[in-house]
């Protein structure tokens, strides 16, 4: 099990250090694209997703990818093809000079989040808005490809606040089709289709077509294998009050044998919870922070008084976390893609635990005739088993309306 420590100082931070490198030798090559005009030092407020377009002056700032996967992963032509589509469709992006210049000046290594200083001194100097945080969760390049990016549009300036949060995940051979016309073996292939769902979602919230709420779960979407198998919710309503409920999702703890389990499954719940109305998720740059700064580290998750404190910090009404003990990927010796974790929810204002559930799930559950149904990759399934829970568990948290 890796501690909140090991995770901050190791997670994917090779992989940092490598993007930003790879970005640097760039730059010095002259191979990037020339700087966009100089843009006001104090930006305007970010304004409201239906108050954009696609070609707005909104300005985003693309942060090299982090790596979660087991293989390595080619993050600076991923990242590269992910910005081509976004200025395609028309999304002003910060260019990377810029960027660069502002990571080295403020030694910005840690690529996971945004803290609140980090996010005001990005939109003071550069006039970036909004910052695009993306982690390559699969990456597979050998016969079937695969490939899993999640992302999320965090805001700049003075709250670093989640806007927008979708995950994309393919495998060559997840529709094989008719003699296996359909089955895709050019990774190339992937990692267009992967990058043009992220940016096609991207865009559309930008245009106000798409609300953060489009795909937010609900105890009636889904099958009832994705839900979990055990759970206890508290008999008490939600104290009343007004506003959204915020929750901060603390770092699972990881026992499986796939690396950064915890902290990938920990994502797509993040992303459920970030879709449900009703709700307001902690960007997980500051949550981080504050768990650094108050030395919170506990493997068994936070005790009654580090929940005190962290609502004081946060200004949080749940905190979640968790433990993923099985996080098995297909190709990894094994035929199907099979999870296993346990999550807990505790209220900080009625200091107790208002939930707690076991979830197992694999991709050929329930899977009869020719493969219908099944989930081809351990991303696919853990979507589908983050949104389940979250369909459970939002009549413990959400106000009544």
């Amino acid at each position: 099990m890796r501690r909140v420590g090991a995770m901050i100082d190791g997670t994917g931070r090779r992989a940092a250090v490598a993007a930003a490198a790879a970005l640097l030798g760039a730059v010095a090559a002259s191979t990037l694209a020339p700087a966009q005009d100089q843009v006001p030092a104090a930006a305007a407020p970010i304004p409201a997703a239906a108050a954009l377009s696609p070609a707005s002056a909104m300005r985003i700032a693309v942060l090299p990818f982090d790596t979660l996967g087991d293989a390595a992963a080619p993050v600076d032509r991923i990242r590269e093809t992910l910005s081509n589509k976004l200025a395609d469709r028309r999304v002003a992006l910060l260019d990377d000079q810029t960027l660069l210049s502002f990571m080295r000046r403020h030694r910005m290594r840690y690529i996971g989040g945004l803290t609140q200083e980090m996010g005001r001194a990005l939109q003071t100097e550069t006039g970036a808005l909004a910052v695009l945080v993306t982690s390559v969760d699969l990456y597979v390049e050998k016969d079937p490809p695969k490939l899993a990016l999640t992302c999320r549009l965090v805001s700049a300036g003075d709250q670093a606040r989640i806007l927008w949060m979708e995950g994309a995940v393919l495998a060559g051979d997840e529709a094989p089709g008719f003699l296996g016309l359909g089955r895709i073996v050019d990774p190339a292939v992937v990692r267009e289709r992967v990058t043009a769902r992220l940016a096609d979602s991207l865009a559309r919230y930008l245009s106000g077509a798409q609300g953060r709420l489009e795909s937010a779960p609900s105890r009636t979407r889904g099958a009832r294998r994705f839900r979990p198998r055990s759970a206890y919710r508290s008999p008490e309503p939600p104290p009343a009050g007004s506003g959204p409920v915020r929750i901060a999702v603390l770092p699972f703890s990881d026992e499986s044998t796939t690396r950064h389990a915890g902290e990938i499954l920990s994502l797509q719940i993040l992303g459920s919870l970030a879709r449900a109305p009703g709700v307001e998720v902690v960007e997980p740059g500051i949550v981080r922070e504050v768990l650094l700064n108050a030395r919170l580290i506990q493997e068994e998750g936070p005790s009654m008084p580090q929940a005190d404190l962290l609502r004081s910090l946060l200004n949080v009404d749940v905190v979640l976390f968790g433990e993923v003990t099985e996080y098995t990927e297909t190709g990894a010796g094994a035929a199907e893609p099979e999870i296993d974790f346990s999550v807990r929810a505790i209220d900080t204002s009625r200091r107790q635990v208002i939930w707690s559930s076991v979830s197992h799930g694999r991709g050929d559950e329930g899977v009869v005739f020719f493969g219908l149904g099944r989930v081809p990759t351990a991303h696919a399934l853990g979507r589908e088993m983050a949104s389940g829970l979250i369909g459970e568990l939002l009549p413990a948290v959400q106000r009544a309306s």
